[in-house]
């Protein structure tokens, strides 16, 4: 039985996720359409920002405007997150009030937090959001906006208003991309929704994977200097370790 269109563009997607780029003419022979559909499929999916079309391909890696699927961002380095969220948790103490943004790295963070701890969450994340739903001793915020389904978060005015009336001990965030001592993303909303966590919260702690550090975006997000405390998952090269102590940045590898 043939697939419906929607099945054929969920099919393309779940092989650009697993495979991170997937060539033109090997989806049409796998899903046994013609060149032409596999294209029109991808300028709609490119259109709702579930992948890029390339060349002849179809990739879910992100480029200088394009931010990654959020499916597959959780799919890659996850043990160095998992690095990031037991370090990051060690900072939380019982009562904290805590924000956590839209990233895949603060995601695994919301799954490694104590359940028996007595914690408030606030977040812009649905994911983080049905991570942490349900826990008794937990109390959730979510700050409401427009959604992403693509980005899997909440943004806009209403997000950034309902972050700058809360006030946090601690924000954790993370960027898309590291260039010298500044941080980039590639979407300005994002940027705007991570400025205004750190804005309201006491002290603010940035986690990133290594990944960061080759990775180009384009809107300037904050510069390292602004943070109180960075952790950046091992392995990080020796040239980049060096530029960092260099330029009087203050960081933990973990």
């Amino acid at each position: 039985m043939a697939m419906t269109p929607e099945e054929r563009r969920k099919a393309i997607i779940d092989r650009v996720v697993v495979a991170g780029t997937v060539q033109l003419d090997a989806l049409a022979e796998q899903l046994g359409v013609s060149r032409m559909t596999i294209h029109r499929d991808l300028d709609l999916l490119e259109s709702r920002g579930l992948l890029r079309k390339q060349r002849g391909a179809a990739t879910a890696e992100s480029s200088l405007l394009f931010e990654s699927n959020f499916h597959y961002r959780q799919q890659i380095e996850t043990e160095e997150k998992r690095a990031l969220a037991r370090a990051a948790g060690g900072l939380i103490l019982p009562g904290s009030v805590v924000m956590i943004d839209d990233s895949t790295t603060a995601l695994a963070l919301a799954e490694d937090i104590d359940p028996g701890e007595p914690v408030t969450i606030i977040t812009n994340s649905a994911a983080a959001f049905d991570r942490l739903r349900g826990r008794p001793n937990l109390q959730l915020i979510l700050t409401g906006g427009v959604y992403n389904d693509t980005l899997q978060g909440f943004y806009g005015l209403v997000c950034e208003q309902a972050l700058g009336k809360l006030r946090a001990d601690h924000a954790f965030v993370s960027a898309s991309s590291v260039v010298g001592t500044a941080l980039f993303h590639q979407d300005q909303e994002v940027v705007r929704a991570k400025r205004a966590m750190m804005a309201s919260a006491k002290c603010r702690t940035l986690l990133l994977t290594p990944s960061k550090f080759g990775t180009l975006a384009l809107n300037h997000m904050a510069d390292l200097a602004e943070f109180d405390r960075i952790l950046i998952a091992k392995p990080l090269d020796e040239g980049t370790v060096a530029a960092l102590r260099q330029a009087g940045i203050s960081f933990e590898l973990v």
